[in-house]
């Protein structure tokens, strides 16, 4: 397919605000050869709001996560980003190999991506460690976990489930500005947090010739970690920092994932 200059040259500025990237053309993939995917390719099940179930126990590490994810449905990986971003609170080499698996650095005017991001940090930022090692920060992605409330410290209920609003309007926005330009199928969830009501997206992209979906905008991480402390009483926010962010036991994995695991 040729590329027209002057088309593409028009939807920087559009693509420019629906990405985050760190462009680096020389490592990007690429390959023109691949036909186009469709946009009907968009199930109707996958465009509505909806709960998500996890694994019971979820994923602690990468080998686990790679046997409950389907990254043929975006539902599930969106969901299972949440928790690897969960996951940096208890052991960030963990969360951060279950964020890369998930994640993909966009090439913003080209049809390439880089799995797991160019930097190596999944789209993470890390400013945003010091929010790891504080008791007062830790506790905020789990609250968008359905059952986080103040009163139980923002502990979800178990097996892990999270509602997923589908995002109509981002969608169809960077649909419009990249499937027929650039040959990515795109969606967009968005989660809401138990806490102070903070909201993030999370957008998701299939690239031609491919059915898997990766995760595509890497600000989502650290929206997670938005400061919601101000809607708690300090009794509330105590009771939040003081508890664990994951409950299950080596055994419950072994018996789940078929082997023992250290507990970090």
């Amino acid at each position: 397919m040729r590329r027209r200059p002057g088309r593409i040259l028009a939807l920087a500025a559009g693509l420019a605000l629906a990405f985050s990237f760190s462009a680096s053309a020389a490592s990007v993939q690429t390959d023109w050869s691949i036909a186009m995917t469709d946009a009907k390719e968009l199930k109707t099940e996958w465009k509505q709001d909806q709960s998500f179930t996890l694994a019971d126990p979820a994923p602690w590490t990468l080998e686990e996560l790679k046997k409950v994810v389907d990254i043929h449905d975006p539902r599930s990986v969106a969901a299972y980003w949440v928790w690897s971003v969960e996951r940096l609170t208890d052991n960030y080499e963990d969360g951060m190999a279950m964020m890369k698996y998930l994640f993909a650095d966009l090439e913003p005017y080209d049809r390439g991506f880089v799995e797991g991001g160019l930097s190596g940090k999944a789209g993470w930022d890390t400013y945003f460690n010091e929010r790891l090692k504080s008791a007062d920060y830790r506790w905020l992605p789990r609250a968008y976990f359905n059952g986080a409330a103040a009163g139980n410290g923002f502990c979800p209920s178990r097996p892990l489930t999270l509602d997923l609003y589908y995002n109509k309007t981002n969608t169809e926005t960077i649909n419009a500005q990249s499937l027929e330009a650039l040959g990515r199928l795109n969606i967009v969830y968005w989660v809401r947090s138990n806490a102070g009501g903070s909201q993030a997206n999370i957008t998701l992209s299939r690239f031609e010739g491919s059915d898997r979906w990766y995760v595509t905008s890497g600000a989502s991480s650290a929206a997670l970690f938005y400061d919601q402390r101000s809607a708690l009483t300090p009794e509330e926010l105590a009771l939040a920092g003081s508890l664990n962010n994951d409950s299950t036991t080596i055994l419950e994995h072994a018996a789940y994932y078929g082997s023992l695991q250290p507990k970090y």
